[in-house]
C-alpha cells in the first residue's frame, strides 16, 4: 500500500500515520533480515539458557540486534551485569550519528523533547535506513506518529522471530543458526549503499 500524497486530508489523523507506519514494515527487505536476524537471537537465547520471558524482554529494550548478542554472550559466559552493561553501552555508540541523523528529520518546531524519546530508543540501522527512505513522503507533523508505527511494527517482528527462534532451538542446527545471525550486517550494508 503506497502512502498517501503529502497533501493528502489523510494524514490528518495521527493514528492513521501510526498504521501506515505499521504497515510501512512489510515494503522492506529488511523485516525479512531482521525476523531470521532474530530467530537467530532466540535460538542464542535457548542455547545459553536465558528463559524466553528474559529474551522478549530484551529484545523490546535492548532493540539492537548486535546489542543483544553482546549482552546474550557476555552474560552467558560468566560476565556480570556491570560488565553486560558497560559492553552493550559500548556498542550503543554506534547507534548515536543514527539518531542525530534522523532525529532533525523527524521533529517539527514545536516538539517537545518526551515526545522523542520513543523515537529515539527505536533507532537501530533498520529505522533509521527506512526513516531516510520513508520520511520525506510524510507530512511533518506526522513523522513522530509514523515512526512510533514503524518502529513498533519492526520491534512486533523481531519478537515473533524471537519466540520462534527460541522454540527452534532444539531442532536447528548451530551453524545454521550462526549463519542467521551473518545476514544482518550484509543486508545493511547492500540496504545503505542502495539508498
Amino acid at each position: 500500500m503506497p502512502l498517501p500524497a503529502l497533501d493528502s486530508p489523510r494524514w490528518q489523523n495521527p493514528l492513521r500515520a501510526f498504521a501506515w507506519g505499521m504497515w510501512s514494515v512489510t515494503s522492506t527487505v529488511l523485516t525479512l533480515v531482521l525476523f531470521a536476524t532474530y530467530l537467530g537471537i532466540g535460538a542464542l537465547a535457548h542455547d545459553t539458557h536465558f528463559s524466553l520471558g528474559w529474551v522478549l524482554a530484551s529484545t523490546a529494550f535492548v532493540w539492537a540486534g548486535p546489542a543483544q548478542i553482546i549482552l546474550i554472550s557476555t552474560l552467558g559466559s560468566g560476565a556480570t551485569m556491570v560488565q553486560a552493561a558497560i559492553a552493550v553501552t559500548l556498542s550503543a555508540i554506534r547507534l548515536f550519528p543514527m539518531v542525530v541523523s534522523v532525529l532533525p528529520v523527524v521533529r517539527s518546531p514545536g516538539t517537545k523533547r518526551r515526545h522523542l524519546i520513543l523515537v529515539t530508543h527505536f533507532i537501530a540501522v533498520t529505522l533509521w535506513v527506512e526513516s531516510l527512505r520513508l520520511l520525506p513522503r510524510v507530512p511533518r507533523e506526522r513523522r513522530i506518529a509514523f515512526t512510533h508505527g514503524l518502529g513498533c511494527g519492526l520491534v512486533s517482528v523481531c519478537l515473533v522471530a524471537t519466540a520462534l527462534g527460541y522454540g527452534l532451538a532444539a531442532r536447528l542446527p548451530q551453524l545454521f543458526g550462526a549463519a542467521i545471525l551473518l545476514l544482518t550486517p550484509l543486508a545493511f550494508l547492500l540496504s545503505t549503499a542502495r539508498n
